[in-house]
């Protein structure tokens, strides 16, 4: 067997596993201990004595907190996010049932316990990480709020919803409740920590929009 062969099919050893997997050693590290202190507070240092090594190793593969953050960000917020904007545009109607749908797969990742603070990093526009900032407007709001735009436009046009709405505003009028039940982790009248709670009030805003909108 030609030696470059014997190369490709040799199994790849303890030390070169351990490479392959720190990644993904760091990241959920990185997310139990953003949840737990929040982002400001949790330093790298800790970041790498949760994975027992050290932080310049660390910073081979995540060079600095921010693109710590957005690998978070792309993983819990970006990629389900995708997924719903493509299960939308995909969705044949009735507007009922997409509406329904949408809004509990949304409530779903709204149940991570990082949701909270990646949208407050996504609403402090003047904050100390405008970059992580643009990204969650970039990636997950801006096509979260097109997808869903487009969804109501098709509605209209099918004789479902009533014509002469924006459908960009219909789109933010509907969003909007959903964000505010995740910032609301305070208080501020909206549903919190009561999972039970949380599903009669999407189940509220479901309805009230449909009476608002629909034909």
């Amino acid at each position: 067997m030609p030696s470059e062969l014997r190369m490709e099919t040799r199994s790849p050893g303890p030390r070169g596993e351990r490479a392959r997997a720190r990644p993904r050693e760091i990241l959920d590290a990185a997310r139990d201990l953003f949840s737990r202190k929040g982002f400001e507070a949790a330093r790298m240092d800790e970041v790498a004595a949760a994975v027992g090594v050290t932080k310049p190793a660390v910073y081979r593969y995540f060079p600095g907190k921010d693109r710590l953050i957005e690998a978070l960000l792309e993983e819990d917020l970006a990629v389900p996010g995708r997924a719903l904007n493509a299960w939308v545009a995909a969705h044949p109607g009735p507007i009922t049932e997409m509406i329904e749908g949408f809004s509990r797969r949304l409530a779903a990742t709204q149940g991570h316990g990082l949701a909270r603070g990646y949208l407050l990093l996504a609403m402090d526009e003047s904050g100390r990480r405008p970059e992580i900032a643009g990204f969650i407007r970039r990636e997950i709001l801006t096509p979260g709020l097109a997808s869903l735009g487009g969804a109501f436009q098709r509605a209209v046009d099918r004789g479902e919803l009533a014509a002469g709405h924006d459908p960009e505003f219909m789109a933010r009028l509907f969003f909007a409740p959903f964000l505010q039940a995740t910032l609301g982790t305070v208080g501020y009248a909206l549903p919190v920590g009561d999972d039970a709670e949380r599903e009669r009030y999407r189940r509220f805003h479901v309805a009230a929009f449909l009476r608002a909108f629909a034909k």
